[in-house]
């Protein structure tokens, strides 16, 4: 009589460490069993934990990952989901996706980035999760209209067959029920909602006005893990800080308001404002009112920062914040709240069939580098533009004289700073980030030579020269959306270019705290995700998370 083979607990220093291990031998076609609950002993896998039978092959992977493989007692016992290796989509057509395949590339993901005319085109077949980020400058309009009617219809029927959506802040209003002025303004919307959950903050409110949606703020607020048993929030403390950058606020329904649409869950609710966050009401000084501020509102009354539901047999969590971004003022050092999007991806890992249809980057027209990798000496090149450009406007004084443009006024605070902290960190960080991306593109193309020729080698280098020469032609007017790192770098020197070029601009009354964003100085070097430092932040999500694909599949391959 054989023995059942022994049970191991995939440990490391982080929970990205072991969840990255876990995507490593499920590519491999190893089973990885992801821990939901112990049954009758406080000594039993606690929640969250990536369970692997033990082999010699696993073991030999461990210790190069740094991973630990703990034997369980086998008189333990646990409630587990199976996982299966899931590819992620992100969406190119408009808005802020680069954190997300930060996050996800980083915790081993397989992902792709697919356009508005990619899901009218049935590309949602080659995915398993779709995430919508923040939005651009047009905010939901700017995601939405480019889908239109007939994209946002497939792909809520995507989701009612089996698919997740994922949305950050525009990308999570996106999916919720929205009052009908907007559903009337922008047509697309009434094809996609997805959870029953309400914008809370849709108007009427204290804050900032962004694309009819009034801002809390933007900057670190504290959060509450509410349902701490749901698979988006395992391994969640009880508190913890997030991002939240001028989005939505959720209430949920006591009764459904979708057709197919569980109750949502809620999963995060706000609690109170850091020293980092700056409110919607201060956005351009002092407050317009004694009332309390939006998100102490919020925050009373038990809204929603993240939601989840069910539609069909498909998912959907929003969130109204950002998980995805980091607690710096670039946002580019994305920590634990990342965590609660790579348990919605494991929630769907672990809840749905195999896309429809494979799709590979090795079948994906455009540019090549030769030799293979060489791509990444045009990110060196254009990295070390941006630390001249960055001196060129260090050469530029902001105190004596004062630029009539970094007045609070025309140029917004956010993360509790004020303009003059903000124009300085900005440069500080290009400058900064322009270093690592020379010093890992560099280490990147090292790895490249280690790869070898078998197929999965093969993809990686296709996806790295994917990602940094794609761009997308001018004439789709994408309102942000996905470019290759060479693209946004560009991007960013043009906009630097064009802040010394303006130096000495005249300003009228600004409507709002976004007014000028494409003239003023400040909006476009340092003022916001969508200035030059969030390109550049942009870029280095990117290269990092080309960085980890390509050191998986040559451990993979090792």
């Amino acid at each position: 009589m054989s023995s059942s083979p022994k049970m191991c607990a995939i440990t490391g220093a982080s929970w990205l460490d072991e969840v990255r291990f876990a995507n490593q031998l499920l590519r491999q076609g190893v089973s990885v069993l992801w821990v939901q609950s112990g049954i009758d002993d406080p000594a039993d896998p606690p929640a969250g934990t990536y369970v692997v039978a033990e082999s010699p092959g696993i073991a030999a992977q461990a210790q190069p990952a740094g991973i630990d493989l703990v034997a369980i007692d086998p008189t333990h016992s646990f409630v587990a989901l199976p996982l299966r290796p899931i590819r992620i989509g992100l969406y190119g057509g408009g808005g802020a996706p680069f954190n997300h395949a930060g996050v996800f590339g980083g915790a081993g993901f397989a992902t792709r980035f697919i356009s508005d005319a990619q899901i009218r085109a049935g590309e949602l077949d080659t995915v398993d999760v779709l995430v919508m980020p923040g939005g651009g400058t047009r905010a939901m309009y700017g995601q939405l209209e480019p889908l239109g009617i007939a994209g946002a219809r497939m792909l809520a029927e995507w989701v009612r067959h089996g698919g997740m959506y994922i949305g950050s802040c525009a990308g999570a209003y996106d999916c919720a029920i929205a009052p009908p002025t907007f559903t009337a303004s922008c047509p697309p919307k009434g094809e996609l909602q997805l959870i029953n959950a309400r914008v809370w903050n849709d108007g009427g409110g204290l804050g900032g006005e962004i694309e009819g949606l009034q801002s809390p703020g933007v900057g670190v607020f504290r959060a509450r893990n509410t349902s701490p048993s749901h698979p988006v929030m395992l391994g969640m403390p009880e508190s913890f800080d997030m991002v939240h950058y001028n989005g939505p606020v959720f209430e949920t329904p006591e009764a459904s308001e979708i057709e197919g649409a569980s109750l949502a869950v809620g999963l995060a609710a706000f609690t109170s404002a850091t020293e980092r966050f700056t409110p919607g009401e201060y956005f351009l000084g002092e407050p317009r009112s004694d009332e309390p501020t939006l998100l102490e509102r919020a925050a009373a009354e038990g809204r929603y920062s993240a939601v989840a539901g069910e539609l069909g047999v498909g998912r959907t969590v929003a969130f109204g914040s950002h998980p995805e971004f980091g607690f710096d003022l670039a946002m580019n050092e994305w920590g634990a709240p990342a965590r609660m999007l790579v348990n919605a991806a494991l929630w769907q890992a672990a809840s749905s069939g195999a896309p429809k249809r494979a799709w590979s980057y090795r079948d994906v027209a455009g540019p090549v580098s030769m030799p293979r990798g060489s791509s990444t000496a045009l990110v060196q090149r254009h990295a070390d533009q941006l630390r001249a450009d960055v001196a060129t406007l260090r050469a530029r004084p902001v105190d004596e004289p004062r630029p009539a443009w970094l007045a609070s006024a025309y140029s917004m605070s956010v993360f509790g700073l004020t303009p003059d902290e903000i124009w300085r960190q900005s440069l500080n960080d290009i400058e900064t980030l322009a270093g690592e991306l020379i010093d890992s593109a560099g280490r990147l193309n090292d790895r490249i030579g280690t790869l070898g020729e078998s197929a999965a080698a093969q993809e990686a280098v296709a996806q790295i020269d994917r990602w940094i020469l794609d761009q997308r032609a001018a004439g789709w007017q994408q309102d942000g959306g996905y470019h290759g790192i060479a693209a946004l770098l560009s991007t960013a020197h043009e906009m630097m270019q064009a802040a010394v070029a303006q130096w000495q601009i005249e300003l009228g009354p600004p409507a709002g705290p976004y007014d000028y964003i494409f003239e003023n100085p400040y909006h476009l070097v340092g003022g916001s995700y969508l200035a030059a430092v969030g390109y550049v932040s942009g870029a280095i999500q990117l290269m990092r998370a080309l960085t980890m694909e390509a050191t998986l599949v040559d451990n993979i391959t090792a």
